[in-house]
């Protein structure tokens, strides 16, 4: 499980959607005066060079950032994003922002911060990147497991981000544990999970999606996959289910899930924005 390291991955199609999905939560949070709690369980460590020997091994970010950095529509639809991409990139020339950075950049001085990671050198380099935070809280430990001790937080509006690895298949049932459990702490949170569309004798997303849809919980999902998905290998898309999604979110994101379907979609490509449990 400690095999996993993001930078091979970010700035990737994934990023994308599962980035701007978030900047558009923290959009809706930001809304109200009323501080605000994010617990992103696996943080990574935040920032990313794409000119280091992880990102260019595969150049994932070719499928990603590299489109639609200049995009003149996602900018204006999510302006978010590009300001905390664009203040990265003066800063630190070739980088691209993890969630965290988004979140810690995004929000206020009033809101509080929990990153948790389990990886040793993600680890520290997430608390060398938010050490001069105050908001921020940085954990060494297991992601999902830490949520039982977190839940409820104060203060008490906010969201917890979950963006396993995935690289085994109980990742999925403890996933679906540990919401299920945090859900009878805390049912006002907003639960953002990412997860990915592998091949199809790979792929769990289905499984996942209604699993998590059975918890009876207003639920929204987008996904984006960029290619047609093959028998086994390879990771054609990914998607977001938001569990107590906010009011509105779903306008929000349909242009943004258009737009990047047309910059980022090769043959075979699909997209789609649904409420699974509508809001009561």
């Amino acid at each position: 499980m400690l095999s996993y390291k993001h930078g091979f991955h970010s700035g990737n199609h994934a990023d994308i959607i599962k980035h701007m999905t978030i900047c558009l939560l923290l959009r809706c949070l930001n809304k109200k005066d009323k501080p605000y709690t994010v617990i992103d369980t696996h943080s990574g460590s935040g920032v990313y060079r794409l000119d280091g020997f992880m990102a260019q091994k595969n150049q994932e970010f070719k499928t990603g950032i590299e489109k639609i950095k200049d995009n003149a529509k996602l900018r204006e639809l999510v302006p978010e994003f590009y300001k905390v991409y664009d203040d990265l990139n003066h800063e630190l020339k070739n980088t691209y922002p993890g969630s965290p950075l988004f979140e810690a950049s995004l929000s206020r001085d009033v809101d509080k911060l929990t990153f948790i990671d389990l990886h040793p050198s993600e680890f520290e380099n997430l608390r060398n990147n938010f050490k001069r935070d105050r908001r921020c809280n940085i954990q060494h430990r297991d992601g999902l497991e830490a949520l039982n001790a977190l839940l409820p937080p104060t203060p008490r509006r906010g969201m917890v981000v979950i963006d396993p690895a995935y690289e085994e298949k109980n990742e999925y049932i403890d996933l679906v544990k540990a919401v299920k459990n945090g859900f009878h702490k805390w049912n006002t949170g907003v639960f953002a999970i990412w997860y990915p569309v592998l091949g199809k004798l790979r792929d769990h997303s289905k499984n996942l999606t209604n699993d998590l849809r059975r918890l009876n919980v207003p639920m929204l999902q987008v996904e984006l996959c960029i290619e047609e998905q093959e028998e086994v290998f390879g990771m054609c898309g990914s998607g977001m289910l938001i569990l107590n999604y906010p009011y509105g979110i779903d306008e929000m994101l349909s242009p943004v899930v258009d737009e990047l379907y047309k910059a980022l979609s090769r043959k075979g490509a699909s997209a789609r924005l649904k409420v699974l449990n509508p809001q009561e």
